[in-house]
């Protein structure tokens, strides 16, 4: 876990919440919505694991007997606060704030599982697989934390869920302000705008990330920072070819470490065989010795059972380690299938990916070309500036001599690769920003670029803004079609 390990924290306004939003919560099956989600989005063998906090941070298991909407009827009666939508056909008043609280995958995971491994392909039996302590700390954290912020009593459920691909929690949230339910006044406050509501929901981000800082999630940059904006279909295809080859990446290592596993109990057994064919020498020795009148009928008796007793041990360590040997090679058949099946995956998509013609907006066209200027200009800003600095400090023989080769500064440069190649640099990270890393590929080489392909992990980072990500686009882009034999072009 190298990369940087990111808090995430969303919350969205409802106008009430809904039974079958309850028993999706609460993984009460008596839906046949749920049913089919938890088909595919649920592992049902971790069910298990899923739990709520409870008042004053309590650890319990789900409570599937009330509903999440009969939780908040009692909430709100038992302390006199009446319900804004009460009555009406159609409810208009945000009452409730669904709160999801989580963090990048390998960190949940690790906060979730430990070192167990859990095998995440879809209809796996991970039924043995125990609740790690981590996780409940950090819940209760996260209990905490929004109790102090918002009010505990305005918790309606604090949710859990370790049984899908990324573990996070489910806060329903009311939002009562002087005993009345005020979305308002709750999350924006007095000045009613959506500069406060931003203002307020990086702060809030802000104190998260302070809280969550002794689990390793750092915080990431909100929309309202960074202007990211939602994928384009094509930017999502890359994301998805990404996606799958790090599923792959996966599933390989997961084989090796199989391979190795079943290597490794191979030698042991081998080791135990060889043990007892040594120690089983040695009885027959000590039975010749015995019989021999070398030693003692008593030494001997007593020689015998220590060797019998570590032969009954040999033994059950050889039955044991022959079971683990079994299911090792289960484990490691069951993933060189589970490999093959995502490289045939990552095949289809492919070439289903491939019938698309991709065509590059002038839109994104114009905005790279923009990028690519701006990052010319600052280029040429700081060679002119360096150039005038070490001219102040020469003779005026290296003056005339500078002066003459000033070109060779500009050698290499944003603004030469700009101008000799500037359209294709701009439609090669044009594609490279939308993911069409083929056609990126295919450009630079037909108007003879030498830097070769991207790469398979090619994408947006997950911390990275647009406008940095764009940068990132425009430098592979000139990188791809400079050709392999840099040509030294005076002017």
């Amino acid at each position: 876990m190298n990369k940087k390990q990111t808090q995430v924290l969303d919350i969205k306004a409802g106008k009430g919440f809904s039974m079958g939003q309850s028993n999706e919560h609460l993984r009460v099956a008596s839906m046949g919505a749920y049913i089919a989600k938890l088909s595919n989005a649920f592992d049902p063998t971790r069910e298990h694991l899923d739990f709520e906090v409870g008042k004053g941070g309590a650890i319990l298991p789900l409570d599937k007997k009330k509903s999440i909407h009969k939780r908040i009827k009692e909430n709100l009666k038992k302390r006199g606060i009446k319900d804004p939508n009460y009555g009406k056909k159609e409810p208009t008043y945000r009452t409730v704030a669904n709160i999801i609280i989580g963090g990048s995958r390998d960190m949940m995971r690790k906060l979730a599982f430990g070192n167990q491994y859990v095998d995440f392909e879809h209809g796996a039996d991970n039924s043995k697989i125990t609740r790690n302590k981590d996780i409940e700390k950090w819940a209760v954290d996260m209990y905490n934390f929004i109790g102090k912020k918002y009010g505990e009593e305005n918790i309606a459920a604090f949710i859990v869920h370790l049984d899908e691909t990324n573990p996070h929690i489910h806060c329903t949230l009311l939002p009562v302000n002087n005993n009345k339910i005020s979305w308002r006044k709750v999350f924006v406050g007095e000045e009613n705008s959506k500069a406060a509501y931003q203002r307020n929901c990086i702060q809030l981000h802000n104190e998260l990330a302070e809280v969550n800082k002794k689990y390793g999630l750092e915080r990431g940059e909100p929309i309202s920072e960074t202007g990211a904006k939602h994928r384009t279909t094509e930017q999502w295809h890359a994301q998805r070819r990404i996606e799958l080859a790090k599923e792959v990446e996966y599933k390989e290592n997961e084989v090796r470490h199989a391979s190795a596993r079943l290597k490794a109990l191979s030698t042991m057994i081998a080791n135990l065989e060889a043990t007892r064919v040594a120690l089983m020498a040695e009885i027959k020795q000590l039975e010749n010795d015995r019989d021999s009148g070398k030693i003692s009928t008593v030494e001997a008796e007593r020689r015998l059972k220590e060797l019998n007793d570590r032969i009954k041990q040999n033994q059950d360590m050889i039955l044991d380690k022959t079971a683990k040997l079994k299911i090792a090679e289960e484990q490691l058949q069951k993933v060189q299938n589970q490999t093959k099946e995502f490289e045939a995956k990552q095949e289809l998509f492919k070439k289903e990916l491939s019938k698309e013609s991709p065509v590059v907006s002038k839109k994104i066209m114009n905005e790279m070309k923009t990028v690519g200027w701006d990052m010319a200009l600052v280029d040429t800003k700081s060679k002119s500036e360096k150039y005038s600095e070490i001219r102040e400090n020469c003779t005026e023989e290296q003056r005339n001599f500078l002066d003459k080769t000033i070109g060779d500064l500009f050698d290499g440069s944003f603004l030469q690769d700009i101008s000799d190649r500037g359209v294709e640099i701009i439609q090669v990270s044009a594609c490279l920003y939308l993911g069409y890393l083929d056609k990126a590929t295919s450009v630079a080489q037909s108007c003879g670029g030498g830097g070769g392909s991207p790469g398979s992990g090619w994408g947006k980072k997950d911390d990275e803004d647009d406008l940095a990500f764009k940068r990132r686009c425009f430098l592979m882009g000139m990188n791809m079609v400079r050709p392999s034999k840099k040509r030294n072009l005076k002017r």
